[in-house]
């Protein structure tokens, strides 16, 4: 298995908003000069300006897009976090856990991120970045979404690295937009580029450290499992069998089909 369900999610999810937030800066580049409405939309349009108006939907839609991507990380995190055989590592790391009284998601991402090898500090200070942005659209008038100033010190020094290997990513340019609240469109698939990245390396390290969990692990898990014990109880038959089957790919989902078989093998 390359990936876990849940890097699926990110990747099917983002993937889908990325899509269409293209599609509605294509379709805002090419919008007619006067307000006409085809009448099956059945909706009031009358801008004073179109181009102003184009320009005010393309940074709702880029705003939008920023949010979305944070919350599609934070269920993701969140998942990760609540799985049986994560838990079963032992390693500490819980998304879900405050690390201090008033701390936010954001931060918790980053010290979250520290842990997981190959992660460069860049790719995850720029998510926390992100997810500060996000903090800052949702609740503009409270938040004080912040990166320390050793964080914005430190990606200034990786500014050169990254203009150069991500496509002109200008990391000055994108910290004083995130002062002023002027998230571009290429700022905010950048930053979700980011993001896929950390979520990648999370997914490797889950997925290699399982391979080295022991089959009573495996067991304990499902001998506990309320849905399955259940299920078992039923009278032997080959609907149980497959019950028991597709219960326990679902709940082992990130084992290979061969680890999958030997394991079912034990409770049908």
């Amino acid at each position: 298995m390359t990936e876990t369900k849940y890097l699926h999610f990110v990747l099917d999810e983002i993937g889908y908003g990325v899509h269409n937030l293209n599609t509605i800066a294509v379709a805002l580049s090419n919008l007619p000069s006067d307000s006409r409405v085809d009448p099956a939309l059945n909706i009031k349009w009358e801008p004073k300006n179109v181009n102003t108006s184009s320009i005010a939907a393309r940074r709702f839609a880029v705003r939008s897009s920023i949010v979305f991507a944070a919350e599609t990380l934070f269920e993701y995190m969140n998942s990760i976090s609540d799985d049986a055989m994560w838990k079963e590592l032992n390693n500490g790391l819980d998304f879900s856990v405050e690390l201090a009284a008033h701390d936010s998601k954001a931060k918790r991402f980053s010290e979250f991120c520290k842990s997981i090898p190959d992660i460069e500090k860049e790719w995850y200070l720029l998510v926390e970045l992100m997810c500060h942005w996000r903090n800052r659209i949702v609740h503009a008038s409270t938040s004080k979404a912040q990166l320390s100033s050793s964080d914005r010190q430190y990606l200034e020094s990786k500014s050169s690295d990254i203009y150069e290997t991500f496509h002109h990513f200008d990391i000055k340019k994108t910290l004083a937009d995130y002062e002023a609240d002027k998230v571009t469109l290429k700022e905010a698939t950048t930053l979700i580029t980011f993001l896929i990245k950390c979520c990648r390396k999370i997914d490797e390290y889950y997925l290699s450290s399982i391979s080295n969990i022991s089959d009573n692990v495996y067991c304990d898990i499902l001998d506990k499992d309320e849905q399955l014990i259940k299920i078992r109880k039923q009278q032997h038959s080959d609907k149980r069998t497959r019950q028991i089957t597709k219960y326990i790919e679902i709940k082992l989902s990130s084992l290979s089909a061969e680890k999958l078989v030997e394991i079912t093998t034990k409770y049908t």
